[in-house]
Protein backbone atom coordinates (compact mmCIF):
# COMPACT_ATOMS: atom_id res chain seq x y z
CA UNK A 1 0.00 0.00 0.00
CA UNK A 2 2.69 2.28 1.30
CA UNK A 3 4.44 1.71 -2.47
CA UNK A 4 1.35 2.61 -4.34
CA UNK A 5 0.83 5.99 -2.51
CA UNK A 6 4.30 7.22 -2.90
CA UNK A 7 5.17 8.98 -6.44
CA UNK A 8 8.50 8.34 -5.94
CA UNK A 9 11.61 7.10 -3.63
CA UNK A 10 11.71 8.42 -0.20
CA UNK A 11 15.22 8.02 1.61
CA UNK A 12 15.74 8.37 5.45
CA UNK A 13 19.37 7.86 7.36
CA UNK A 14 18.75 6.02 10.49
CA UNK A 15 21.33 7.66 13.02
CA UNK A 16 22.35 5.95 16.51
CA UNK A 17 25.60 6.27 18.54
CA UNK A 18 26.01 2.60 18.89
CA UNK A 19 28.55 0.42 17.46
CA UNK A 20 27.63 -1.86 14.58
CA UNK A 21 28.01 -4.85 17.12
CA UNK A 22 25.79 -3.36 19.62
CA UNK A 23 22.32 -5.50 20.04
CA UNK A 24 20.64 -2.23 18.80
CA UNK A 25 21.97 -2.37 15.18
CA UNK A 26 20.49 -5.91 13.84
CA UNK A 27 17.01 -4.58 14.72
CA UNK A 28 17.56 -1.37 12.66
CA UNK A 29 19.10 -3.76 9.57
CA UNK A 30 15.90 -6.23 10.31
CA UNK A 31 13.43 -2.87 9.96
CA UNK A 32 15.79 -1.28 6.62
CA UNK A 33 15.40 -4.84 4.67
CA UNK A 34 11.36 -5.42 5.50
CA UNK A 35 10.25 -1.85 5.19
CA UNK A 36 12.39 -2.21 1.79
CA UNK A 37 10.66 -5.47 1.12
CA UNK A 38 7.33 -4.31 1.82
CA UNK A 39 7.40 -1.19 -0.48
CA UNK A 40 10.06 -2.55 -3.24
CA UNK A 41 12.80 -0.46 -2.21
CA UNK A 42 10.75 2.86 -2.59
CA UNK A 43 10.64 3.56 0.90
CA UNK A 44 14.47 2.98 1.44
CA UNK A 45 15.75 3.44 4.72
CA UNK A 46 20.59 3.67 5.48
CA UNK A 47 21.68 3.24 8.56
CA UNK A 48 24.12 5.56 10.00
CA UNK A 49 26.05 3.56 13.33
CA UNK A 50 28.40 5.00 15.88
CA UNK A 51 27.37 8.88 15.73
CA UNK A 52 28.90 9.31 11.92
CA UNK A 53 25.90 11.79 12.44
CA UNK A 54 26.88 13.45 15.36
CA UNK A 55 25.06 12.86 18.49
CA UNK A 56 20.83 12.39 19.38
CA UNK A 57 21.20 16.79 20.52
CA UNK A 58 23.24 17.34 16.86
CA UNK A 59 20.39 14.50 15.10
CA UNK A 60 17.34 16.57 16.81
CA UNK A 61 18.67 20.25 15.81
CA UNK A 62 18.97 17.94 11.72
CA UNK A 63 15.41 16.60 12.02
CA UNK A 64 14.15 20.22 13.30
CA UNK A 65 15.31 21.79 10.06
CA UNK A 66 13.83 19.28 8.13
CA UNK A 67 16.59 17.08 7.16
CA UNK A 68 15.94 13.16 6.09
CA UNK A 69 17.30 11.70 9.44
CA UNK A 70 15.29 9.61 11.80
CA UNK A 71 17.56 9.44 14.80
CA UNK A 72 18.45 7.32 18.21
CA UNK A 73 17.29 9.31 21.46
CA UNK A 74 15.87 9.44 25.31
CA UNK A 75 12.78 11.17 26.46
CA UNK A 76 15.54 13.17 27.78
CA UNK A 77 16.70 14.25 24.56
CA UNK A 78 13.18 15.42 24.06
CA UNK A 79 12.38 17.04 27.28
CA UNK A 80 14.72 20.06 25.23
CA UNK A 81 12.46 20.35 22.62
CA UNK A 82 10.10 22.21 23.83
CA UNK A 83 7.83 19.21 26.14
CA UNK A 84 9.74 19.25 29.24
CA UNK A 85 7.27 16.48 30.55
CA UNK A 86 9.05 14.11 28.95
CA UNK A 87 11.59 13.76 31.56
CA UNK A 88 9.55 12.63 34.29
CA UNK A 89 9.93 9.20 32.27
CA UNK A 90 13.87 9.47 33.15
CA UNK A 91 12.30 9.70 36.89
CA UNK A 92 13.84 6.87 39.56
CA UNK A 93 11.83 3.74 40.16
CA UNK A 94 8.95 4.71 38.19
CA UNK A 95 8.50 1.46 36.00
CA UNK A 96 8.17 -2.00 38.21
CA UNK A 97 8.46 -4.08 35.35
CA UNK A 98 9.20 -4.12 31.65
CA UNK A 99 5.49 -4.22 30.73
CA UNK A 100 4.78 -1.46 32.67
CA UNK A 101 6.98 0.56 31.04
CA UNK A 102 5.46 -0.77 27.77
CA UNK A 103 2.40 0.27 29.18
CA UNK A 104 3.33 3.60 29.65
CA UNK A 105 5.20 4.13 26.32
CA UNK A 106 1.58 3.48 24.58
CA UNK A 107 -0.36 5.50 26.90
CA UNK A 108 -2.26 8.50 26.52
CA UNK A 109 -0.14 10.56 28.47
CA UNK A 110 2.68 9.65 26.52
CA UNK A 111 0.75 9.91 23.34
CA UNK A 112 -0.35 13.39 24.52
CA UNK A 113 3.31 14.91 25.09
CA UNK A 114 4.19 13.32 21.04
CA UNK A 115 1.73 15.31 20.17
CA UNK A 116 2.78 18.28 21.95
CA UNK A 117 6.74 17.55 20.29
CA UNK A 118 5.10 17.08 16.81
CA UNK A 119 3.47 20.81 17.24
CA UNK A 120 5.80 22.95 19.35
CA UNK A 121 9.33 21.26 18.26
CA UNK A 122 8.35 19.83 15.02
CA UNK A 123 9.84 16.40 15.70
CA UNK A 124 7.43 13.19 15.10
CA UNK A 125 8.15 10.27 17.72
CA UNK A 126 8.40 7.18 15.69
CA UNK A 127 8.67 4.58 18.93
CA UNK A 128 9.25 5.00 22.56
CA UNK A 129 9.73 1.44 23.47
CA UNK A 130 13.18 0.60 23.12
CA UNK A 131 14.25 -0.28 26.55
CA UNK A 132 17.74 -0.74 27.69
CA UNK A 133 18.25 -3.33 30.78
CA UNK A 134 17.36 -1.37 33.96
CA UNK A 135 20.54 -0.52 36.47
CA UNK A 136 21.16 -2.27 39.57
CA UNK A 137 23.78 -0.85 42.28
CA UNK A 138 26.72 -2.62 42.92
CA UNK A 139 29.16 -2.77 46.29
CA UNK A 140 30.97 -4.08 48.65
CA UNK A 141 27.17 -5.04 50.50
CA UNK A 142 23.45 -4.94 50.09
CA UNK A 143 21.25 -1.93 49.71
CA UNK A 144 17.89 -4.09 50.23
CA UNK A 145 15.97 -1.08 51.96
CA UNK A 146 16.45 2.63 50.88
CA UNK A 147 17.70 3.23 54.31
CA UNK A 148 20.68 1.08 53.81
CA UNK A 149 22.29 3.79 51.11
CA UNK A 150 22.47 6.49 53.46
CA UNK A 151 25.46 8.01 53.79
CA UNK A 152 27.34 5.90 51.24
CA UNK A 153 29.89 6.80 49.33
CA UNK A 154 28.49 6.29 45.99
CA UNK A 155 29.47 6.66 42.21
CA UNK A 156 26.61 8.33 40.22
CA UNK A 157 27.40 9.66 36.54
CA UNK A 158 26.90 13.38 36.55
CA UNK A 159 23.52 13.78 35.21
CA UNK A 160 20.93 15.72 37.07
CA UNK A 161 18.13 12.52 37.43
CA UNK A 162 21.06 10.80 38.58
CA UNK A 163 22.38 13.11 40.87
CA UNK A 164 18.87 14.54 42.43
CA UNK A 165 17.88 10.46 42.82
CA UNK A 166 21.16 9.70 45.01
CA UNK A 167 20.72 12.81 46.94
CA UNK A 168 17.06 12.00 47.70
CA UNK A 169 18.29 8.85 48.98
CA UNK A 170 21.09 10.57 51.41
CA UNK A 171 23.63 8.81 49.21
CA UNK A 172 27.02 10.92 49.31
CA UNK A 173 27.15 10.77 45.73
CA UNK A 174 30.39 11.40 43.42
CA UNK A 175 30.98 12.08 39.60
CA UNK A 176 33.61 9.53 39.54
CA UNK A 177 34.78 9.01 35.41
CA UNK A 178 33.71 5.66 34.26
CA UNK A 179 37.55 4.82 33.45
CA UNK A 180 38.47 5.40 36.63
CA UNK A 181 35.52 3.02 38.40
CA UNK A 182 37.11 0.14 38.49
CA UNK A 183 40.20 1.48 40.39
CA UNK A 184 38.01 4.03 43.06
CA UNK A 185 35.79 0.82 43.63
CA UNK A 186 39.29 -1.44 44.31
CA UNK A 187 40.76 1.40 46.39
CA UNK A 188 37.71 2.08 48.57
CA UNK A 189 37.39 5.70 47.16
CA UNK A 190 33.57 4.36 46.65
CA UNK A 191 31.78 1.85 48.20
CA UNK A 192 28.97 1.55 45.13
CA UNK A 193 27.88 2.62 42.16
CA UNK A 194 25.11 2.05 39.85
CA UNK A 195 24.94 0.87 36.41
CA UNK A 196 23.48 -1.89 34.33
CA UNK A 197 24.38 -5.35 34.80
CA UNK A 198 25.76 -6.14 31.80
CA UNK A 199 27.67 -3.04 31.28
CA UNK A 200 29.60 -3.39 34.80
CA UNK A 201 30.46 -7.08 33.82
CA UNK A 202 31.83 -5.45 30.62
CA UNK A 203 33.90 -3.69 32.59
CA UNK A 204 34.83 -5.94 35.03
CA UNK A 205 33.69 -4.02 38.01
CA UNK A 206 32.23 -7.63 40.02
CA UNK A 207 36.04 -8.00 40.32
CA UNK A 208 36.53 -5.48 42.66
CA UNK A 209 32.86 -5.67 44.25
CA UNK A 210 30.46 -8.63 44.86
CA UNK A 211 27.38 -7.53 45.71
CA UNK A 212 24.55 -6.43 43.12
CA UNK A 213 21.50 -5.17 44.34
CA UNK A 214 18.93 -5.35 41.70
CA UNK A 215 16.87 -2.24 42.18
CA UNK A 216 15.97 -1.08 38.69
CA UNK A 217 16.28 1.94 39.45
CA UNK A 218 16.48 3.48 36.02
CA UNK A 219 14.71 1.84 32.86
CA UNK A 220 15.05 4.68 30.34
CA UNK A 221 13.07 5.51 27.39
CA UNK A 222 14.58 5.24 24.04
CA UNK A 223 13.57 5.50 20.72
CA UNK A 224 13.77 6.98 17.02
CA UNK A 225 12.17 10.08 15.92
CA UNK A 226 12.33 12.19 12.52
CA UNK A 227 10.76 15.60 11.22
CA UNK A 228 7.40 16.13 11.78
CA UNK A 229 6.93 18.11 8.28
CA UNK A 230 8.97 14.99 6.41
CA UNK A 231 6.72 12.43 7.93
CA UNK A 232 3.49 14.12 7.30
CA UNK A 233 4.33 14.61 3.68
CA UNK A 234 4.49 10.98 3.53
CA UNK A 235 1.18 8.76 2.34
CA UNK A 236 -0.78 7.56 5.64
CA UNK A 237 0.17 3.55 4.81
CA UNK A 238 3.72 4.61 4.76
CA UNK A 239 3.43 6.70 8.01
CA UNK A 240 1.68 3.58 9.46
CA UNK A 241 4.57 1.63 7.83
CA UNK A 242 7.21 3.34 9.91
CA UNK A 243 5.04 3.26 13.10
CA UNK A 244 4.68 -0.18 13.03
CA UNK A 245 7.91 -1.39 12.59
CA UNK A 246 9.59 0.89 14.85
CA UNK A 247 7.21 -0.33 17.55
CA UNK A 248 7.34 -3.81 16.85
CA UNK A 249 11.47 -3.75 17.17
CA UNK A 250 11.41 -1.88 19.91
CA UNK A 251 9.63 -4.85 22.01
CA UNK A 252 11.69 -7.19 20.25
CA UNK A 253 14.85 -5.07 21.52
CA UNK A 254 13.58 -4.50 24.88
CA UNK A 255 12.68 -8.26 25.50
CA UNK A 256 16.30 -9.31 23.86
CA UNK A 257 17.82 -6.96 26.51
CA UNK A 258 16.21 -8.56 29.23
CA UNK A 259 16.81 -12.03 28.43
CA UNK A 260 20.77 -11.03 28.17
CA UNK A 261 20.18 -9.09 31.96
CA UNK A 262 18.93 -12.83 33.09
CA UNK A 263 21.54 -14.84 31.54
CA UNK A 264 23.88 -12.65 33.00
CA UNK A 265 22.51 -12.79 36.45
CA UNK A 266 22.61 -16.54 36.05
CA UNK A 267 26.45 -16.57 34.94
CA UNK A 268 27.48 -14.27 37.16
CA UNK A 269 25.53 -16.34 40.02
CA UNK A 270 27.89 -19.14 39.14
CA UNK A 271 30.93 -17.16 39.41
CA UNK A 272 30.06 -16.43 42.91
CA UNK A 273 28.70 -12.75 42.63
CA UNK A 274 25.80 -12.35 44.94
CA UNK A 275 22.55 -10.70 43.88
CA UNK A 276 19.81 -9.16 46.72
CA UNK A 277 16.66 -8.10 45.10
CA UNK A 278 15.33 -4.33 46.38
CA UNK A 279 12.30 -3.57 48.48
CA UNK A 280 11.25 -1.91 44.82
CA UNK A 281 8.44 -0.33 46.95
CA UNK A 282 10.16 0.55 49.74
CA UNK A 283 12.76 2.71 47.27
CA UNK A 284 9.97 3.89 45.03
CA UNK A 285 8.27 5.66 48.32
CA UNK A 286 11.68 7.01 49.21
CA UNK A 287 11.93 8.62 45.68
CA UNK A 288 8.99 10.32 45.72
CA UNK A 289 10.42 13.48 46.70
CA UNK A 290 11.97 13.39 43.27
CA UNK A 291 8.57 13.95 41.17
CA UNK A 292 8.29 17.38 43.39
CA UNK A 293 11.48 18.82 42.25
CA UNK A 294 10.32 19.86 38.39
CA UNK A 295 7.59 22.94 38.35
CA UNK A 296 8.21 22.98 34.60
CA UNK A 297 5.49 19.56 34.35
CA UNK A 298 2.35 19.82 33.71
CA UNK A 299 -0.01 19.70 36.77
CA UNK A 300 -0.93 16.35 37.98
CA UNK A 301 2.10 14.37 35.41
CA UNK A 302 3.00 11.68 38.16
CA UNK A 303 -0.17 10.68 39.21
CA UNK A 304 -1.48 10.71 35.78
CA UNK A 305 1.40 8.57 34.67
CA UNK A 306 1.44 5.90 37.78
CA UNK A 307 -1.93 5.44 36.73
CA UNK A 308 -1.05 4.70 33.14
CA UNK A 309 0.94 1.69 34.27
CA UNK A 310 -2.18 0.24 36.79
Amino acid sequence: QCAAELDGEAYFRISHQNSPTSPIHPKLEEIVSEIGDATDGKLRLEIFPSAQLGGPVQALEQAAFDENVIFYMSSGNLATAGVPDYSILNGPFLTPSLEAAQALASSDVVVEMAEELASKGGIRVLALNWFDSPRSILGDAAYPNPQDLEGVQMRVPEAPAYMRTFEVLKTSPMAVPFSELYLALQQGVVSAAEGGIQGMDDANLMEVADTVTVTDHFRLFYGFAMSENLFADLPDACQSLLVTQFEQKGDDYSAGMNEITAQAIEELTAEGITFVQADQEAYREATEEFYTLFPEWSEGLYERVRGAME
